[in-house]
């Protein structure tokens, strides 16, 4: 395994763990979404 080879690994690693991380936040902020959305239908 060359170098290159090496480096294009750990870029997908890192692309991988970004996308992880994302993906979790964006659930995260459907979940707060809605909350709030229900919170604003009884609250009227």
């Amino acid at each position: 395994m060359g170098a290159r080879d090496h480096m294009e690994e750990l870029e997908k690693y890192k692309f991988r763990r970004v996308i992880a991380q994302v993906s979790q936040t964006d659930r995260f902020a459907l979940y707060l979404g809605m909350r709030v959305d229900l919170m604003l239908k009884w609250g009227s």
